[in-house]
């Protein structure tokens, strides 16, 4: 059975169902208007076989032989409800989607159904590129109330989840119980003692209490961390930045306090081609999420067994589990837009995302995949991932979002390393941040 830390409670099973309200998304009224472009995604079921015409995806995930081998899969079995619509994809690179989405807005070519990520949906909303879903596309599906936040602008939905990535933090069994350590830190007091506690030695023999670079950016550490203490980056309408906050005053400077206690460094980080830390017991604690399940496991067996490892997340006010992820859109300016809703719908069905998440070994949006899955559940960080949804928290909730991410993490990396103070870094980055908002 999986061991659950004392901070983290039983998910309560909180389900964003259509039409509860949950999330604000009650004023979604139900549109019973047709499918031509500008219309809510999902607002008509089409008959299996009735559609036909040509369907356009943009992709930033399934590149490489296996994953195009699953993509051709999903077609092929949505074909076989709809054998006369043509589907076609792009495979891009997430570091090379922002680009091909302003080119394509340039150009009028927007391809019908669009995979983001997490962060991305305000900005695109604000500029109009994704259609508003109908409350019923999402009817029958129970996805858990706060993985549907970063899906949605102005209280509209705009996206659903494909897969997902939480963040929690793995601990080595043997060095907690090395140095008396009985709990899950509950504080970001409690967290910095801990590490501290878990660090000895020096040179190429040191043990480091925690590792923080490696599993995701600066600005998503600091996301994650504001969400530990009960706030976002941004105001709930997106319009004021919100990243000098307390909580994010208290969140930073938790980071750069076990830097100058010495239990981790921001140089600190996986040598390429070499073992992560945590699996040669140089680290005791690291952010972690369920992609590296399958190396990890084969490395370590031993350390990534229930009896080798346990998981907690990083709490000041609330646990908080950063939330990564794809998400699924429909462009506001298809010309087949009913074949693109009844694709993506497609997407989310239990056996497709189930699918998709055994090859990424990616979280899923609906526990019952999981419940129904023994090689996800074989996943200790998948199962883990699943179980602390109900906490998650993520970076952006902006329309100026995709200005502000690539300036904010070098910011954030003059505290990390001392050039600048918690108080100064966190100034410049709201100035920064709001100004970008202004001109949105």
């Amino acid at each position: 059975m999986m061991h659950i830390p004392d901070n983290v409670t039983d998910m309560s099973r909180r389900t964003f169902l259509a039409g509860t309200g949950a999330l604000g998304l009650a004023s979604l009224a139900t549109s019973c208007g047709g499918t031509e472009p500008g219309s809510k995604a999902g607002a008509s079921s089409a008959p299996p076989g009735s559609l036909s015409g040509d369907v356009s995806v943009l992709t930033p995930q399934f590149g490489g032989t296996e994953g195009k081998q699953v993509m051709d899969g999903i077609i092929a079995s949505f074909n076989e409800v709809h054998p006369a619509v043509t589907v076609t994809v792009d495979y891009t690179g997430f570091d090379k989607l922002n680009e091909k989405l302003t080119v394509a807005i340039a150009g009028g070519s927007v391809p019908d159904v669009i995979m983001t990520g997490v962060g991305w949906i305000p900005p695109f909303a604000h500029k109009k590129l994704f259609a508003e879903f109908d409350t019923k596309f999402i009817e029958g599906l129970e996805f858990t109330g706060p993985i549907l936040e970063p899906c949605t602008y102005q209280e509209g939905l705009f996206a659903v989840p494909l897969l997902l990535d939480t963040r929690q933090v793995i601990y080595n069994r043997t060095m907690w119980d090395r140095a008396g350590i009985k709990e899950a830190p509950a504080s970001f007091e409690d967290l910095r003692a801990a590490a501290k506690e878990l660090t000895g030695g020096s040179g190429s023999t040191k043990q480091w209490g925690i590792i923080l670079n490696g599993q995701g950016s600066p600005r998503q550490l600091l996301a994650t961390l504001i969400g530990a203490g009960g706030s976002t980056m941004f105001s709930a309408d997106g319009r004021t930045a919100q990243l000098n906050s307390p909580e994010a005053v208290a969140g930073l400077q938790l980071v750069v306090d076990m830097i100058k206690d010495g239990s981790t460094s921001w140089e600190l980080k996986a040598a390429e081609g070499s073992p992560h830390p945590f699996l040669t017991d140089n680290v005791a604690m690291a952010p972690v999420s369920a992609p590296v399940w399958p190396s990890w496991n084969e490395a370590n067996p031993a350390l990534m067994s229930e009896e080798g490892s346990g998981y907690f997340l990083p709490q000041e006010t609330q646990p908080a589990a950063f939330l990564g992820g794809t998400l699924l859109s429909r462009a506001a300016s298809s010309q087949n837009a009913e074949a693109a809703d009844a694709l993506i719908k497609h997407f989310v069905q239990p056996d497709v995302m189930e699918e998709v998440c055994v090859f990424g070994n990616s979280v899923p949006g609906l526990a019952s995949v999981l419940e129904n899955s023994e090689v996800l559940r074989s996943n200790r960080l998948i199962a883990a991932g699943v179980q602390n949804l109900e906490f998650a928290v993520s970076e952006g909730g902006s329309p100026a979002w995709m200005e502000i991410r690539g300036k904010l993490d070098p910011i954030l990396e003059e505290a990390f390393i001392g050039q600048s103070g918690v108080q100064e870094a966190l100034d410049k980055a709201n100035q920064m941040a709001q100004e970008a908002i202004d001109r949105a």
